[in-house]
């Protein structure tokens, strides 16, 4: 029986060992880096804004604009993420009524977070064959915290990839400044099939703790700020801020690469079922006043920028008791005009 116990604690002691080694890899970026090598899913975390000429855009010809454009950002609140919450369906039973809300607005693009792997992401792309998404896979399996998603009838994509919100900006996974989930930009470089007016498109999901979303924030402007300033740049996301705080001032940016916000920018504001805001209990961020708002499309670039519609959507469904997901969604439609 001692022996029994003995060998019992030896591997009690080994196996905690084994996890504190996991952790601090893990920490360290090791085991990511490793993991990343094995799959060879470093990806393509940098746009390279060289290729980009804008006198070549829209095929050098003399006039130059995106013509209306539907974006839409919607936080669809993750398969798992109901489990301990009653007053939510579980994911299958809000997954109609999610597809219900996106055919409503119809968006060219459409940039969505909290979704997991292949699983939910093919959920989408079922209902909505028409769109084709890019997202970072490692191996056989997806992360897809912040597809993109584009009518591929519309647009292509001439490149793509990842970039993480932490200090190790270009390894896959690596953890924030702070332990929490990994969050990262997916980005887009994109062609208008019909003109050839190209663009970066950008949709992210912010950390929600204070610690991650200060630096991600400056991180953010730091590197796509420059890139603003020279091309058209389209931007979608929950960035768990809301325009009331310094992190959105510094989100933002200055000069020439400044992000506006297309809720400021709209001829018209639409707030849908505002006074349901309080979904059981719990305020839904901006439902019922846009400087609460968390989610934002944000448009940028040498542009002139035309928003003719802006909607924030919290609409209940089942008698007006239950909501589709924690978020609403935030549409728009615009134009950018490089050259009238």
């Amino acid at each position: 029986m001692k022996k029994w116990l003995k060998r019992l604690a030896i591997l009690v002691v080994i196996l905690m060992v084994l996890l504190l080694l996991f952790v601090f890899s893990v920490w360290n970026g090791t085991f990511q880096y490793s993991m990343a090598s094995a799959l060879g899913s470093f990806g393509n975390p940098y746009f390279n804004a060289d290729q980009y000429s804008g006198e070549k855009n829209c095929d050098s010809a003399a006039q130059c604009a995106s013509g209306p454009i539907r974006v839409m950002t919607y936080n669809v609140m993750c398969r798992v993420c109901d489990k301990n919450r009653p007053e939510f369906d579980p994911w299958t039973e809000r997954l109609p009524y999610l597809c219900e809300r996106i055919a409503k607005y119809d968006p060219d693009l459409l940039g969505m977070q909290e979704l997991g792997g292949y699983a939910d992401l093919e959920d989408f792309h079922k209902v909505f064959p028409q769109y084709d998404y890019v997202t970072y896979t490692f191996g056989k399996w997806a992360y897809g915290d912040c597809a993109l998603y584009y009518r591929k009838d519309r647009f292509e994509v001439l490149d793509s990839g990842q970039l993480w919100l932490s200090p190790k900006p270009t390894l896959p996974f690596a953890i924030a400044w702070k332990a929490s989930m990994p969050r990262y930009v997916n980005w887009a470089y994109m062609r208008q099939k019909k003109d050839g007016f190209q663009f970066l498109y950008l949709n992210t999901h912010f950390d929600n703790a204070g610690v991650n979303k200060e630096p991600a924030a400056v991180f953010f402007a730091k590197t796509f700020n420059p890139i603003a300033a020279k091309m058209p740049m389209i931007v979608t996301g929950d960035f768990n801020t809301n325009s009331t705080t310094q992190r959105y001032k510094n989100l933002m940016g200055e000069g020439l690469g400044k992000l506006e916000n297309t809720y400021d920018l709209a001829q018209t504001k639409e707030l849908l079922d505002a006074a349901s805001k309080k979904e059981f209990g719990r305020e839904m961020d901006g439902a019922d006043n846009p400087e609460k708002a968390i989610d934002h499309i944000f448009v940028a670039g040498p542009v002139k920028k035309e928003v003719f519609r802006w909607v924030l959507d919290s609409s209940l469904y089942d008698s007006d008791t239950k909501s589709p997901s924690d978020h609403p969604s935030v549409f728009a439609e615009f134009n950018l005009v490089l050259r009238p």
